[in-house]
This record gives structure tokens, sequence and C-alpha cells, in this order.
């Protein structure tokens, strides 16, 4: 058996042959475009129905012998293509066209009036039909084409919002979980030791700038004085390497700042496109964070910003002045540096952090201020010291907090005081309280009760 084998030019003559008949039939069923060649066609078949009219029966023999009308099917026709006006034009041009033959043969007596007029009444029925029904399928084509553009702008919306969403997530690429859940992890392991607390949140606080910065290839070191230990607490990737000569690493020991490869002098040959100081809440540097490798579309101020954040609230972590969870009432001078911290990093990175003032009206009362501190989150701050009326009262700073997480930490706790005592709580809160908006309310308030900081002072001057 042969298979038959349709050649590509064969398979394209098809392909025209069906576009033709397609088009021929589309012209034959709705007409033509154009106004004019409109007009032209209703001439045309207004001659032809005329002609067809006067020689296919003798216009004696009309009135007596019964049969079917078909000149009526000319101006029906092109009621039905063209509407009312066009078709009561051919009506009137083959009336017109019949009155005046009959009139030159002496037959205008033998004119078929009655037949006029019934196809006059057809072809007007016809054309207002065509009219009705076009407005409704012109109207029908106008939502058509608006639903059309709706759906070519949603499209077109739709994908912008996907290559933004997509943008989004490589600028997040890696960020599962919250900054501040991140720190408090981070806060918890330091708290956990009493000494070498690098070594223990090294590779945790490595992990999380990697996911910040997008770092692929880089070492946490520590320092001491101006002095880097050459053997790494913490690395990533392959193929990282200390070199002290560095001149961006040297650069950066000296600014004691974040530098990356857009800051520093294009003519320096630099092996790292990172380098990031740890300075806790005293100045001190801690440990520093060498990046050879890291993603470029990460690589943003904003990101940069963060990086330095997280840095510097790491190195704060891993100092020694950090031992126990609740700062006692002596260690007024350790919550002002807290204080301090949170300020630089509004001014500095513009991340809020809030103050929130609990009290009670006397010491039996204490078990109260006892219970916040035993639900202390891992990156809060909390200082136990009197009011100026001499009350028990605990000052909580929540760094990297907005006003929203505030409320919530304080609805949790008013909803805990709640649940341990079936009187009403006797916890008097004020706050909370915005660093970035109310540091000189927050000065006056942590002055009256027993600490001053003359740095901070001035800042919330300039506030004023």
């Amino acid at each position: 058996m042969k298979t038959m084998h349709t050649s590509p030019l064969s398979m394209k003559a098809l392909s025209i042959k069906a576009l033709s008949i397609k088009t021929l039939r589309d012209r034959i069923v709705s007409g033509f475009k154009q106004d004019g060649a409109a007009w032209l066609e209703t001439l045309v078949v207004s001659s032809i129905t005329t002609y067809f009219w006067l020689h296919s029966t003798a216009l004696t023999s009309m009135a007596h012998e019964p049969h079917f009308f078909w000149p009526l099917f000319g101006p029906l026709l092109v009621a039905l293509r063209y509407g009312f006006a066009k078709g009561f034009a051919c009506a009137l041009l083959i009336a017109a066209g019949l009155a005046s033959v009959m009139k030159a043969e002496d037959m205008l007596t033998l004119y078929p009036l009655p037949m006029m007029i019934g196809m006059a009444l057809t072809t007007m029925i016809a054309g207002e039909f065509h009219d009705h029904w076009q407005a409704v399928t012109q109207k029908h084509q106008l939502d058509h084409q608006y639903m059309k553009q709706k759906l070519e702008s949603f499209t077109h919306n739709y994908h912008l919002l996907k290559v933004s969403h997509d943008q989004l997530e490589q600028r997040t690429a890696g960020q599962t979980v919250s900054l501040r859940a991140s720190i408090s992890a981070l806060h918890k392991i330091a708290t956990s030791y009493s000494s070498n607390r690098l070594e223990q949140i090294g590779h945790p606080l490595l992990n999380l700038l990697a996911e910040i910065g997008g770092l692929e290839v880089a070492g946490l070191y520590s320092v001491t004085g101006d002095q880097i230990d050459p053997v790494p607490q913490a690395t990533i990737g392959d193929h990282h390497q200390l070199t002290e000569s560095d001149p961006m690493l040297q650069d950066m020991m000296k600014q004691r700042v974040l530098l990356s490869v857009a800051k520093i002098d294009p003519h320096h040959q630099s092996r790292y496109q990172l380098c990031i100081p740890l300075l806790d809440s005293q100045n001190n540097l801690q440990a520093i964070v060498l990046a050879e490798s890291a993603k470029f579309f990460l690589q943003t101020p904003a990101n940069n910003a963060l990086l330095s954040l997280v840095a510097n609230h790491a190195a704060s972590l891993i100092s020694d002045t950090i031992v126990t969870p609740l700062i006692q009432p002596q260690q007024s001078e350790l919550f002002l540096s807290y204080l301090n911290l949170a300020e630089q990093n509004q001014r500095q990175h513009g991340v809020d952090s809030h103050l929130v003032i609990f009290t009670v009206p006397d010491r039996g009362q204490k078990r109260h201020l006892d219970a916040i501190v035993n639900h202390r989150r891992g990156a809060d701050i909390y200082w136990a010291c009197q009011s100026p009326q001499g009350e028990p009262a605990l000052l909580v700073l929540l760094p990297l907090s907005t006003r929203a997480n505030t409320q919530q930490f304080i609805q949790r706790i008013k909803q805990q005081s709640a649940l341990d005592e079936s009187t009403p709580s006797p916890l008097d809160i004020q706050g909370p309280l915005s660093v970035a908006k109310e540091l000189p309310q927050i000065m006056s308030l942590v002055y009256d009760y027993g600490a001053f900081d003359e740095n901070l002072a001035i800042h919330s001057s300039n506030h004023v």
C-alpha cells in the first residue's frame, strides 16, 4: 500500500483556497464594508430585478395568473444585507424603473401597484430587522472589544506584577524568617554561655548575614584590640582565606564601617567584596566578616545598612557586658548603652525601637514584674528599677520593633497577667514610646527613673 504524502506547496494552496471560499462567503452574507460599494450594489440589484420582472412574465398576465413574486428577492436581500435605507431605496428604484418602462410602452394602466406596495412593506420590515440586529450586534461587539482591552490590560499588569514579584523574591532570596526572630535566636544562644559566645553563635550569625547579603564565600574572625585572630570562627563556601594586607580590610579596620566594592577606591585590588565590622554598644570591635563572593543583586544600600545593623547587634551579644537577661538597678549605664544603640540604629538605618514602662503600686505586687521577665523575648532589654515615686518598675526596650509589634507585646503581657490572677492586674503600663519620634520624652522618663546619658540628651534635644 502506498502512503499519500502532501507537499507543503499543496498544503499552502489548499489553505489559500479555503481562505478565498471563506472570504467569498462572508462577502455574500455580510456585504461590502465600504458605503460606496454598497450603494453601487443596491443600484445593480435594482436594475437586475427590474429587468427580470419585465422579461420573466408577460405584463398582461400578471393580474390573471397566480405565481410566486420572484422580484421580491432583490430588495429583500439588499434590506437584509444593508438595512432599511438601502432596502427601501432599492424598492423605490425598482418601482420607478418599472413605471418608466411601462409608461414608455403605454402599459401604465397595468402597473402592479399592490405588488409594489407589498414589496416596499416587506423590504421595510426586513430593513428594520437588520438595523435592530445590527445595533444589538454592534453593542455586543463594543462590549467584547472593551472586555478584550481589559483582558489585555489585566494580562499586561499581571506580567508586570509577576516580574516585580520575581525581582522582589530575588532581593529577599533566602530570607525565610524575620530579622527580629533571627536576632532573638542569636540572643538565646549567646545568653546560654558565659564565655566564648562568638564560637557558639558564629555559624548561625554568619548564616543570617549570608541570607541578608547573599554571602557565598565568607569568614567570621574574632578581633582583640586591633589584632585579628587568623583562625576563623565560622566560614561558608570554598576557598576562603584571610589576607590582612588587603586594602579594603585595612580601610575597614581604620574607619570601622561596612565597606563594599561599590564604596572603595576602584584602583584598590581587593580580594573581598564585603568587609563587615561587628561593633558593640561600647563601640568596641568584637569581630569582622570578610566575604570574597556575594550575590550582586543583593548588594544594595538598604541591604548593606541591614547587614551593618545586624552585625552591630550581634557584637553586643558576644561582648562580656551581657551576662544576665535582666539589668539590675545599679546597671543603668548598661541600659543607656542599649538605648543609645537603638537611637544610632534609627538615625543611621531608619530602624525604629520602642520603650514600654511597667510599674506596680508596691513591692508586694513585684511578682507581676517578675512574670514579665519570665516571658522575656530574646532580643529585648529589661531594666529593673524604681519610679520617681519609689514604686517597683520595669523598663523594657524592644530593639528593631514596630509600633504594631510593641502593641502585640503589651497585649500578650495583659492577657498573661489576667490568666495568672483572678483579680484585676495592678500593672500600670506606659507606652509604647518610639525612639524615632519620642526620644526627648524617653530621655526625660529614663532620667526620672535614675539614669542619665549626656550623648542621648544631646540627640534628644536635636529632635525637639
